[in-house]
């Protein structure tokens, strides 16, 4: 670590925002977007108000300026002439926040303001509730005129002008409460505190350093937010690895998986490395050398992983993903397979469908996890014909029951909704793979043997309009089973004619669904290798 000097200092709040707005302290660009709510908003000032600690503030000051740095924050653009600057390596969701709420809009000229994200930022509070608020202005509301917005607290004129308005609305004994209420929040905003520490020289390396020490019993730091602060290159070239994965996401919007983790792309990144991913600190990876086109190429392969999972095996979502492991395990396929062949694909779709339905990552310990990752590995280098790594020869993996109802938390709920989309698609003319969501032929009924998957391209349900409110209601998808849809495959969803739909009994047509479905299910999954674990009777699957 090079020389440095850490100096512990505290400052009145209001001094702090002055100090941003003459830009002595700057956002470096290796800086995460605003993640907080509004929520997280309102408890911040509620903790002001009441005297609590918000934490404490780190600033690295180094030997050079030579970071680039925003010299926006929240809805203003600032204009900075200092050429001595202390950026903010801690503490910027809580800067954002104060910064954006304590300065008066009217300050800033027209161009210096975003608009659009301005109300976003605008803290009120209610003098009679006592309570801070956000405030979404529209057509049909106004807000109180017991309420005052925080810029307006700490700003002389505007709090006299307020405390004239104010005295005019209300009678003397009222007026009176809500200005000394006015007074008392303002004077904790004004003569608030706050604890930080100054970093002064060394490096980025030094100061990321640093902070995991200060943090070691406080709040995490963010993998995110230390990949991202050590391999910040500056340069409308350079790299940084929180636009990368954005820029990622947004690729994979098309496939529904754009709300993929990040935890989910470091552990790919990882586990490119050669070893699984719980094998491999994070904090190493800023450390390679080729770790920018390691990131890279790595996103590539997710790429190619998840368009793998969506044309070839129907995980039409995220939420449909079995495994995290499996997009991890995947994306190791296409890091080590440059042109799969039509039959290693096949042999990776079969791995897909036999680890889904043997509920394989739920099974094994980290250990055997490691162990099957190398097998995989050895597969996709050629070595050996299957990827499926078993522990023993004996080992028999077989499927879980048949699940009563279909949500995204369970593993076989999740192998039995991609079963009845493959069935659905094998079996149907669907170009258009936009899936919207499973529903069922009765409004009243969830259960997993009443649920079809239904896509956007197929409009084969009427618009049922509420003609009081005139809104869309529910749809109502009964009428499937009383009539011949045309565009409708009863086949590809588990219908036929014996189920009687003009004579409709749902016990009864439970029953012969179940028998359909759990039939067609066996054969595929025995087709795997695996044993199918139904049931003898229907009255054992409980409905």
């Amino acid at each position: 670590m090079n020389k440095i000097n850490v100096r512990p200092d505290k400052d009145r709040l209001i001094n702090l925002m002055n100090d941003i707005k003459k830009g002595k302290i700057v956002v470096p660009n290796f800086q995460r977007d605003i993640v907080w709510n509004i929520k997280q908003r309102l408890e911040l000032f509620d903790s002001i108000s009441k005297g609590f600690p918000i934490g404490s503030l780190l600033f690295w000051n180094p030997e050079q300026d030579n970071f680039q740095f925003n010299n926006k924050i929240g809805p203003y653009t600032l204009d900075l002439n200092t050429n001595k600057y202390s950026y903010i390596i801690d503490g910027y969701q809580r800067i954002t926040t104060l910064f954006s709420a304590l300065n008066n809009p009217h300050e800033f000229s027209n161009n210096k303001i975003d608009e659009e994200i301005l109300e976003e930022f605008i803290v009120h509070y209610n003098l009679e509730e006592q309570e801070f608020f956000h405030f979404r202005k529209t057509r049909n509301n106004e807000i109180d005129s017991s309420s005052i917005p925080l810029y307006v607290l700490v700003d002389t004129f505007e709090f006299l002008t307020f405390t004239k308005r104010i005295q005019e609305d209300f009678d003397e004994n009222k007026s009176n409460i809500y200005i000394n209420r006015a007074k008392k929040l303002a004077t904790s905003l004004l003569d608030y505190e706050i604890a930080f520490v100054n970093i002064l020289g060394g490096t980025i390396q030094d100061a990321v350093e640093m902070f995991s020490r200060i943090n070691s019993k406080g709040s995490d730091m963010s993998p995110m937010w230390m990949i991202s602060a050590l391999t910040y290159e500056d340069g409308s070239e350079g790299f940084k690895f929180s636009d990368e994965i954005e820029d990622l996401k947004l690729d994979l919007k098309q496939f529904n998986f754009e709300d993929l983790k990040t935890e989910i792309f470091l552990q790919c990144i990882e586990s490119s490395t050669g070893k699984i991913y719980f094998d491999v600190k994070t904090e190493s990876l800023p450390k390679r050398s080729d770790f920018k086109d390691l990131s890279r190429n790595t996103f590539e392969n997710i790429y190619q992983a998840v368009n793998f999972l969506y044309h070839r095996v129907n995980v039409l979502s995220l939420n449909l993903l079995p495994y995290n492991l499996q997009l991890i395990f995947i994306t190791e396929f296409f890091r080590l397979v440059d042109n799969p062949s039509n039959d290693q694909l096949n042999e990776l779709e079969r791995w897909f469908w036999q680890t889904t339905y043997s509920s394989y990552f739920s099974i094994y310990s980290l250990s055997k996890q490691r162990k099957a990752f190398n097998k995989f590995k050895q597969f996709c280098k050629g070595e050996i014909d299957t990827p499926l790594y078993k522990a023993s020869k004996n080992d028999k993996f077989e499927s879980a029951e048949f699940p009563k109802k279909i949500y995204y938390g369970s593993v076989r709920s999740k192998a039995l909704a991609l079963f009845m989309i493959k069935n659905v698609l094998d079996k149907s003319s669907i170009n258009d793979y936009d899936f919207d969501e499973f529903y069922s032929f009765s409004k009243e009924d969830k259960d997993s043997v009443m649920l079809f998957p239904k896509f956007k391209g197929l409009e084969y349900s009427p618009k049922i309009i509420d003609i009081n409110t005139r809104q869309k209601k529910n749809k109502d998808y009964s009428y499937i089973l009383k009539g011949n849809i045309s565009n409708f495959n009863y086949e590809a969803n588990f219908l036929n004619n014996e189920m009687n739909f003009n004579n409709f009994s749902i016990s009864n047509f439970k029953e012969l669904r179940y028998n359909l479905i759990s039939n067609s299910e066996s054969k595929f999954v025995e087709s795997l290798g695996l044993t199918y674990n139904g049931t003898d009777k229907f009255d054992v699957y409980l409905f």
